[in-house]
């Protein structure tokens, strides 16, 4: 099965003369015909997006479902994460937020929710710290509700998953001050808010594409949780699997003069070059999206730091999404990032544009499987 990625790279070489060239191909060419009939079938869809009527089928669910994101939930995810005293990865807190976070998955996400724990050792110490998975089965009756780490190289892990990720850690100025005050309204309890939301939402559907949700630790500190997590996924030959990383780092304060300005993170030149088109394609995807779903104006930059590298690092496509937030929020890892300094509606038009996102890739998937 193609990837989605390998299908997007390709949409500008299909063309509508080659429906009947492999349509007349023989059993023996069968294998090409496929794949080009998706690459039409694609090709079709993506340059109909802004001209397709909202009265058509496939619109007007995915209308519907966007009306299930609730505001009023995000800002209590918010407030209630920038309670904690701090979030920093090296202090006693951290452990009562990712058992929370835990606890909350298991509430609101239908699938398979766990623990990944890792050991990091830093300055002569040793921690022992959590990342927190769904992975969402509302489709795969083959899936244990059980599992775990040990069993994530099972066969259920299966071909196009799109991981949804954001740091649940937090920090003060001085990263050295463990137990400073550090609510971390916008970094990142933004971004932790929004996958808790899609996972509760997106995990009920039945979905042809295969979704985690996961929240990562020592994001600060440089990347700890989701290089452990990427690491561990390639020992077990499971990135193979992974078509796209969407990563949430900053996404609930909005400008004064920008406020409906979003940031689309694409790879440009990082360590695997052959992946740059892919993630580019599908920054002016979701650009696409933005425009057709939400009052977004999204902005393609290039990658900066965060746990996006830690994918592109293992040869997974990916794309970041933020407000620019380390540039222009005046809290920025200050004892100040609260939630009253978010805006809650940019934060909510950050999620539908997201899960608009993943609802169109989904319907794309359906639509092209039915040429092969």
């Amino acid at each position: 099965m193609l990837s989605i990625m390998t299908i997007f790279s390709n949409l500008n070489f299909a063309n509508s003369s080659n429906i009947t060239q492999t349509t007349a191909n023989n059993n023996n060419n069968y294998s090409y015909s496929c794949a080009t009939s998706i690459i039409v079938c694609l090709n079709s869809i993506h340059h109909n997006l802004h001209t397709q009527s909202k009265k058509e089928k496939d619109n007007i669910q995915i209308d519907h479902i966007l009306e299930q994101v609730n505001s009023t939930k995000l800002k209590e995810y918010v407030d209630l994460l920038s309670s904690f005293h701090t979030r920093h990865t090296k202090s006693h807190h951290i452990e009562n937020v990712a058992n929370w976070l835990k606890s909350e998955f298991e509430n609101i996400c239908k699938g398979s929710v766990f623990f990944y724990n890792y050991t990091q050792s830093d300055q002569n110490q040793t921690f022992h710290l959590k990342n927190i998975i769904c992975i969402s089965n509302s489709n795969k009756s083959d899936i244990n509700n059980n599992i775990s780490k040990q069993n994530l190289s099972s066969s259920s892990y299966h071909n196009n998953t799109i991981i949804i990720g954001a740091h649940y850690d937090s920090r003060a100025k001085n990263i050295n001050n463990t137990y400073a005050r550090a609510p971390g309204a916008d970094d990142n309890a933004s971004g932790v808010s929004a996958v808790l939301e899609l996972s509760r939402i997106l995990s009920h559907l039945n979905l042809k594409l295969n979704l985690q949700f996961v929240l990562f630790s020592g994001e600060e500190q440089g990347l700890w949780g989701s290089k452990n997590y990427v690491k561990y996924l390639d020992n077990n030959n499971q990135t193979k699997n992974i078509d796209l990383y969407i990563n949430f780092d900053m996404i609930g304060h909005s400008s004064y003069n920008e406020s409906n300005k979003v940031i689309l993170e694409y790879d440009v030149g990082n360590k695997y070059k052959k992946n740059d088109k892919y993630s580019k394609t599908i920054a002016l995807f979701i650009k696409q999206i933005a425009s057709k779903y939400t009052n977004l104006n999204a902005t393609l930059s290039k990658l900066e730091g965060s746990d996006f590298l830690s994918f592109e690092a293992s040869n997974i496509t990916v794309i970041g999404i933020h407000d620019e937030g380390s540039k222009k929020n005046p809290h920025y890892h200050n004892s100040t990032d609260l939630p009253h300094t978010l805006n809650i509606e940019y934060l909510t038009s950050v999620t539908k544009m997201t899960l608009a996102t993943i609802l169109e890739l989904d319907n794309l998937i359906i639509k092209c499987k039915l040429y092969c």
